[in-house]
């Protein structure tokens, strides 16, 4: 495939539930569950992306469009949940440390 060929969506969440962080959300839940889930985020991509295209503007500027407020609890939650996580290296083994 060449660099600027486009690829159906069927295809790209064939290629996302063969990643390792896609095979181990099968594993700890169940397939429905990650293909599911997989088809949702190729959507949220979509559309973020096509936002981004249209509007020119940056990724958080599009996130805070798509969740207003909540875009800032979400991103608290989770820089505190992975500066967490990255502390506790050693001791933790799950999706991404």
């Amino acid at each position: 495939m060449t660099q600027n060929q486009d690829i159906s969506i069927k295809q790209a969440v064939e290629e996302l539930l063969q990643t390792n962080l896609f095979k181990n959300i099968e594993r700890r839940n169940n397939k429905q569950f990650a293909e599911k889930l997989a088809v949702w985020l190729l959507r949220y991509i979509i559309v973020v992306s096509s936002m981004k295209e249209a509007l020119k503007i940056d990724l958080e500027s599009v996130l805070l469009n798509i969740h207003g407020e909540r875009f800032k609890q979400i991103l608290e939650i989770t820089e505190r949940t992975f500066q967490q996580k990255r502390m506790d290296d050693d001791n933790y083994q799950s999706y991404i440390w």
